[in-house]
């Protein structure tokens, strides 16, 4: 998945050492693991609370959704990039789908974070008794 032009020569891309690309792959695989594990017991937290049953909390697990989804599907197409050295090993189209997915979780990301705010702001100030 990286931004190389040349797609026949992989030279560069080949000249990783081991010590590097074992590094990467231990990052990516722990990111992966936590990501799912810790999203995955938050939203069974948020699900069997019932004091956790109101508008902030469903965005929450909303996030939590959408980062199990990234976690289990664009991250391991990336661990498998960086195992082969950083070569385009699939299709064009599986490449645009994954850049496209990460992307939206990205800004998905953002809007919930925006809309949580934005709950409890507005919940906050409508609590607020008269002077």
């Amino acid at each position: 998945m990286a931004n190389y032009s040349h797609a026949g020569d992989h030279t560069i891309l080949q000249n990783v050492s081991p010590l590097a690309t074992f590094l990467k792959l231990t990052s990516l695989g722990f990111i992966i693991g936590v990501g799912v594990v810790g999203n995955l017991l938050i939203s069974i937290l948020l699900v069997k609370d019932k004091s956790l049953h109101r508008a902030p909390y469903y965005f929450l697990l909303d996030l939590c959704a959408s980062d199990i989804l990234r976690s289990a599907i664009c991250f391991p197409f990336v661990f498998t990039s960086v195992k082969n050295g950083s070569v385009l090993t699939y299709s064009i189209l599986t490449c645009k789908v994954i850049a496209f997915l990460g992307v939206l979780s990205c800004f998905h990301t953002a809007f919930m974070l925006f809309c949580v705010s934005m709950c409890v702001s507005l919940t906050t100030f409508t609590s607020r008794p008269e002077p």
